[in-house]
């Protein structure tokens, strides 16, 4: 029986009726993921998103595809008002949440190396500027964020996040002489990193990615590599750095910078709308701001 969500939409996917099983693979309140096996035998992987997740192949169309990133091909992709329907290649049976292996993880960190090195080397040559324009977060835009938490109910006059507002600007600013633009997941944990039959990965779920030159991606990898398979923050930073010419100290800040970077628009998200959308996540935020302070003080120092 096809799931409600998609029923609106079986007259536009003629796939739809060609389904014989239906799999849940993951569900929130604006996104349910299922893997179908058609009549042919053949899987694939279907996804609806609602409100903000319903754009998620404008991302792959103008975004992943163009700057020449590994990520599964969409076949289809259909809207009807404030939701979509991606059909799209079933790339991978098991992710790194399934299987956290130690090695997994360590070429996690070097995918992520080169799908930033490409992206930056094609960006700015393959992309229009309306593009680049209307997926780029640029400093002024952190800050915003930045300031957007100090009005919040929740945050307001937060003395962590006002000592972070000293020092913000002033490592934005370095962070945008020093390094390029590239793309930004945005989501680069465990449960979006596809285990491919030679060994590789490949991050999927694309909905959140944005331009950027932070690196809240490795931040991200690191925090759950500890957790799910024991590695430690220079396990996955010495193999990042396999695939790139950057010195320690240099990756030490910028994924500092990138944490801080991450967890601003994150927690924006949460405080403006976001725990109302997944049960339970409000009780990310003590968490999330003791990482804020943590990174705070390390690059106040």
């Amino acid at each position: 029986m096809i799931p409600t969500c998609f029923s609106a939409y079986y007259a536009l996917i003629p796939l739809l009726s060609e389904v014989r099983q239906w799999t849940l693979l993951r569900k929130w309140a604006l996104s349910e993921v299922y893997r179908v096996r058609l009549a042919t035998g053949e899987s694939q992987i279907i996804k609806w998103g609602g409100k903000e997740m319903s754009g998620e192949a404008r991302i792959y169309q103008q975004l992943v595809h163009p700057l020449q990133i590994k990520a599964p091909t969409i076949f289809q992709y259909e809207q009807l008002h404030d939701s979509g329907v991606i059909v799209m290649e079933d790339a991978g049976e098991h992710n790194l949440e399934e299987q956290p292996l130690p090695a997994y993880f360590l070429e996690a960190a070097r995918e992520l190396a080169i799908l930033r090195l490409k992206a930056a080397g094609h960006a700015e040559r393959v992309l229009s500027d309306e593009v680049l324009a209307a997926h780029t977060v640029s400093k002024e835009d952190f800050l915003c964020l930045l300031e957007d938490l100090l009005r919040s109910d929740r945050l307001a006059d937060s003395e962590c996040l006002l000592k972070l507002r000293e020092v913000l600007p002033h490592h934005l600013d370095r962070l945008a002489r020093s390094v390029p633009i590239t793309i930004v997941h945005h989501d680069y944990f465990a449960k979006n990193l596809l285990i491919q039959k030679d060994g590789g990965i490949m991050p999927i779920d694309w909905s959140n990615s944005y331009l950027s030159p932070h690196l809240g991606d490795l931040y991200c990898l690191m925090k759950e590599a500890e957790g799910l398979s024991g590695l430690s923050k220079k396990d996955i930073l010495l193999a990042y750095q396999e695939a790139t010419d950057i010195d320690s100290g240099e990756l030490d800040w910028q994924v500092a910078i990138g944490g801080l970077c991450w967890l601003i628009k994150t927690l924006k998200w949460l405080v403006y709308g976001g725990t109302e959308i997944i049960p339970g996540s409000h009780s990310w935020i003590p968490d999330l701001m003791n990482d804020v302070e943590r990174l705070t003080e390390e690059v106040y120092g």
